[in-house]
């Protein structure tokens, strides 16, 4: 029985808050991504944030941005190759978010690309 119990699969890295190192939730409303960093953090560490009385990233520490900057700072995280900005911003042209026109094409261009 033992043996069965230590056969389970096991889950990414990736898939842990980077601050708590506990398993994210599977629920998308219980985690928060942060654009600044391209993390996403569990709502508790958010929640652990907020109660000391910052109201920033709570991984990089970064002033929470507009929405105008928002578009910024992921094509800056792009332009420095980092996948996970590069698969966010296909997915913003899927969806016609942050003043991008919807271009789908773009979107399976940039996923690839991820």
């Amino acid at each position: 029985q033992l043996v069965l119990m230590k056969k389970g699969r096991t889950r990414l890295e990736e898939d842990d808050c980077p601050i708590c190192n506990l398993p994210l939730p599977l629920g998308r409303k219980q985690t928060g991504f942060q654009v600044c960093c391209m993390k996403e953090v569990c709502n508790g560490c958010v929640l652990a944030t907020r109660k000391r009385g910052m109201w920033d990233c709570p991984f990089c520490r970064a002033p929470a941005p507009d929405e105008s900057q928002v578009l910024a700072m992921i094509q800056k995280r792009v332009a420095a190759g980092d996948p996970v900005a590069i698969y966010f911003l296909g997915t913003k042209y899927h969806s016609g978010k942050y003043s991008l026109e919807k271009d789908v094409t773009r979107a399976v261009e940039l996923y690839e690309r991820a």
